[in-house]
C-alpha cells in the first residue's frame, strides 16, 4: 500500500507556483467561511422564531445566504482539491524539516476533510434532519481550530523563516 501510495504522489507533478485561479479560489473561501459566522446566527434565530412566532425575513435571507455560500464552499473546495491532485502543489522551502512538511500535509488534510464536510452536514441538517446540526456545529469549531493553526504556520514561516510559503498564496513567484 505505501509503495503505490508513493508511486501515486509521484505521478502528479509539482507546480511551480500556485495560479492566479488557485490564489482567488483560497482567499475566496476564508472570505466565505467569514460570512457563514454571521449568517449562522439568523439560522438560529429562524429555528427559535418557528417555536413562538413568524421568522424575520431578513433571517429567512441570510439563512439562504448561508446555505448557498457553504455550497459555494463546497465546490470551491472540491475544485482546489482537484486542482492540487491534477497540477501539484509548489515544493516545500528549502531546509523544510520532515515534521514540517508532515505538519502541512496533515493541516491541509483535515482543512480540506472540513470544509467538504461542513456543506455536508448542513445540507444534511436543512433539508434531512435537524440532528445533523451539533455535529455540524462540533465540525465548524474544528475548522476554526485548524484554521488558526494555518495561518499561524504560515505567519511562522513569514516572520520566524523568512521564506515564501505566505507570499505565494498572496502574489506571484518572482
Amino acid at each position: 500500500m505505501k509503495r503505490w501510495f508513493g508511486a501515486f504522489r509521484r505521478s502528479f507533478r509539482q507546480a511551480a507556483e500556485f495560479s492566479i485561479g488557485r490564489r482567488l479560489m483560497h482567499w475566496a473561501v476564508l472570505i466565505l467561511c467569514l460570512v457563514q459566522v454571521p449568517t449562522s446566527w439568523a439560522i438560529q434565530r429562524t429555528h427559535m422564531a418557528h417555536l413562538f412566532f413568524k421568522p424575520k425575513p431578513i433571517d429567512l435571507f441570510l439563512h439562504e445566504v448561508h446555505a448557498w455560500s457553504g455550497w459555494l464552499i463546497l465546490f470551491f473546495a472540491i475544485a482546489q482539491l482537484v486542482l492540487r491532485l491534477t497540477h501539484g502543489t509548489p515544493p516545500p522551502p528549502e531546509g523544510s524539516a520532515r515534521l514540517e512538511r508532515w505538519a502541512a500535509v496533515a493541516i491541509h488534510t483535515m482543512l480540506y476533510g472540513l470544509i467538504i464536510a461542513l456543506p455536508v452536514t448542513g445540507t444534511a441538517a436543512m433539508y434531512l434532519s435537524f440532528r445533523f446540526a451539533p455535529l455540524h456545529s462540533l465540525l465548524s469549531w474544528a475548522l476554526l481550530a485548524v484554521a488558526l493553526a494555518h495561518v499561524a504556520a504560515a505567519l511562522w514561516h513569514h516572520i520566524y523563516r523568512r521564506d515564501d510559503v505566505l507570499l505565494r498564496m498572496i502574489r506571484r513567484a518572482s
